[in-house]
């Protein structure tokens, strides 16, 4: 484009410059203008905006599409209408999809396409008008339904009264459902989106004289309605079907009646209903088998149905099926312990097995923990493990002896953690103290671990000064779990003792005495020492975890260390140091800051470019100018973004 057409496109556009844009052999010009006329309502560029739905640009087509929604109105209705007969698809598609959304600005000019010569016309004419909600659409399209002659016709135009959902079509629908079947499924559909109590009458009278195909077709409308009317009949048919559509018919039951309401059922029928239910479970239709088992999950307990569920949960593939899964599970539980569930327990399928620990171990009331409890000893120890942990969160004060067993004669640490947590955390058994406290010297970190929170948990005087007696411990890990109980407990208290710990002669005791004094006091100058002294130590650890206290509370007398600590020997510290640093703006940083660069590796420099931006200011901005020039391309952006960060702050602050 030349200088003049640029500038042309860029200012407000006369209608007569719209007019002329819609003409041109510029592109842009051409999408320009037709933005303008959507704009402006421009109902003169129509003509010119429907004829470049025929454009081998993409980019004209959807400038003039959003043009022509816009402005609309009778006029763009009828001169779009013509481009319906247009030998291309696409712009075919263009054109109904337009209409759809406009086709209300002039009703009669659609109506009349359904009686025209073209039977293609006419089923492009019955799916636009199922857009429009209009009582003489309705009309036109229940003419359409029962006389026209091309099936096609009649089937889109049962599908647009569907659409519509007006009741006064019912009157066609049930007419046309003596049409042929693909008539009929449309009439069907649409009678199942109207839900007015006359299409649930017209469906069932429908089912004596029908097709088997319509038959079940009807049966799915009727559980899509979801009229209790229906269920009667329903029920009926059950026992006069069978295979797939038996299956239909129960899916339909419970989706009208819902779970909760099957035992509103007679006793025999429900019996039945069950049986029916139970041989559904064969099924491989995993929608199917959520609605049987949710009908399950409401019918009562059934030991034939808890064992056909668990016999379904043997051909679930637990990665894929998972949500089939949770529902089976979820089902046991709601019908309840029985006999079933123990067999289960015992089963030779480690599957079977395992969604009996699952229920067995959350169903309500004491009888699935007692069975667990029961059978413990006999089970391989992944089950032992699945079954205590299940036990740790269910069972009450009651359990308290069979943890208290296993805490003494298990030495499996997945056994011993969930009976540590449920004596400590769950039950505060401070009588099996001494028993945790002897699980606090496993050379197992994880039974540690447990032992120590289910002894912390306990909020128990002596526990806590014989946890803390550990201080002197031979073992580094015993020191550390008593320094960490120290800070836990009351860091001021034990001040002392943790600043004795900073000595120690395990770095991960000085890091734990550190992060106790760190986040356990408030600050003083004590607190400041403490920090400053393990800026010094000899471990990474113990200063990276230093540095990160200090971005927390940083204050004047902490600055020098920092600085220091740009020195480190190692760079995480150094990224660490610089990330404070940047987030509180220290900017008497900048000059030892700039000085890194050019013996930094190149993650520290990102570091120390990203902290330059944050601090902001004039030094930093200089360095930031000579890192443009890197040879480095990545040094080279992010010194070129930070400088804009740093002159966008400048020019906010200006303003």
């Amino acid at each position: 484009m030349t200088d003049d057409q640029t500038e042309k496109v860029q200012a407000p556009m006369s209608e007569q410059e719209i007019l002329q844009g819609l003409v041109s052999d510029d592109s842009l010009l051409v999408r320009q203008a037709a933005f303008e006329a959507a704009n402006q309502g421009l109902k003169s560029a129509l003509p010119l905006l429907v004829s470049l739905f025929e454009s081998s640009s993409v980019g004209i087509q959807e400038a003039v599409e959003v043009a022509v929604r816009k402005i609309r109105g009778e006029d763009a209705v009828r001169l779009i209408i013509p481009i319906l007969r247009c030998e291309d698809a696409t712009v075919r598609n263009i054109s109904m999809d337009i209409l759809r959304e406009i086709a209300e600005d002039d009703v009669q000019a659609m109506i009349d396409l359904v009686y025209d010569e073209d039977p293609d016309i006419r089923i492009f004419a019955t799916d636009i008008l199922g857009s429009i909600k209009n009582a003489s659409v309705v009309q036109a399209l229940s003419e359409a339904l029962l006389h026209d002659p091309e099936v096609n016709v009649r089937y889109q135009a049962a599908i647009s009264l569907g659409e519509i959902k007006d009741p006064k079509s019912v009157d066609a629908l049930k007419q046309s459902i003596k049409d042929e079947e693909w008539v009929q499924y449309a009439a069907i559909g649409a009678l199942a989106k109207i839900r007015d109590t006359h299409s649930v009458d017209i469906l069932l009278q429908a089912l004596d004289s029908v097709s088997p195909l319509v038959v079940s077709i009807i049966i799915e409308a009727l559980g899509d309605i979801g009229s209790v009317k229906a269920v009667p009949r329903l029920l009926e048919f059950l026992t006069k079907c069978e295979g797939p559509l038996r299956i239909k018919v129960l899916k339909a039951i419970i989706q009208t009646l819902g779970p909760n309401a099957l035992n509103l059922l007679g006793a025999q029928q429900l019996v039945v209903f069950q049986e029916y239910m139970i041989e559904a479970l064969q099924e491989k239709d995993e929608e199917v088998l959520m609605v049987v088992l949710s009908g399950l999950a409401s019918a009562g307990m059934n030991p034939a149905a808890t064992k056909a569920i668990l016999e379904l949960g043997k051909r679930v593939d637990p990665d894929v099926q998972l949500e089939l899964l949770h529902k089976i599970i979820d089902t046991l539980k709601e019908i309840g312990y029985n006999e079933e569930l123990e067999l289960a327990l015992m089963s030779d399928n480690e599957m079977i097995r395992k969604l009996a620990i699952e229920t067995c171990g959350s169903i309500e009331g004491k009888a699935g923990r007692f069975v667990l409890k029961r059978h413990f000893e006999k089970m391989s120890t992944e089950d032992k493990i699945r079954s205590i942990e299940l036990l740790s969160l269910s069972s009450d004060e009651h359990d308290i002896p069979f943890f208290v067993n296993y805490l003494e004669n298990s030495q499996e640490a997945k056994v011993i953690c969930p009976s540590l947590r449920f004596l400590g955390v769950k039950q505060k058994h401070v009588e099996s103290a001494p028993l945790m406290l002897k699980f606090l010297e496993s050379e197992d970190s994880s039974i540690r671990e447990a032992a120590l929170e289910a002894c912390l948990a306990l909020e128990d005087e002596d526990t806590i000064y014989k946890i803390t007696a550990f201080k002197n411990s031979e073992r580094a890990d015993m020191r550390k779990i008593a320094v960490y109980t120290m800070g836990y407990i009351n860091a001021e208290f034990f001040f002392e003792d943790l600043a004795i710990a900073m000595d120690d002669t395990d770095a991960l005791v000085r890091k734990t005495a550190i992060e106790a004094i760190g986040y356990g006091l408030p600050e003083s100058e004590a607190k400041n020492k403490m920090l400053i002294f393990a800026m010094q130590d000899e471990d990474k650890d113990v200063r990276l975890s230093t540095v990160g206290i200090m971005s927390e509370q940083l204050n004047e007398e902490l600055i020098p260390s920092l600085l220091t600590a740009l020195s480190d020997t190692d760079d995480w510290v150094k990224m660490r140091t610089l990330e404070v640093l940047g987030l509180y703006k220290v900017d008497s940083a900048v000059p030892m800051i700039v000085e890194m660069i050019p013996k930094s590796e190149q993650l520290v420099k990102l570091k120390i470019v990203e902290t330059l931006a944050l601090i902001g200011g004039d030094q930093a901005f200089q360095a930031l100018l000579g890192l443009v020039a890197s040879d480095n391309a990545e040094i080279q952006h992010v010194a070129q973004v930070a400088m804009e960060s740093i002159t966008h702050e400048l020019g906010v602050g200006n303003e």
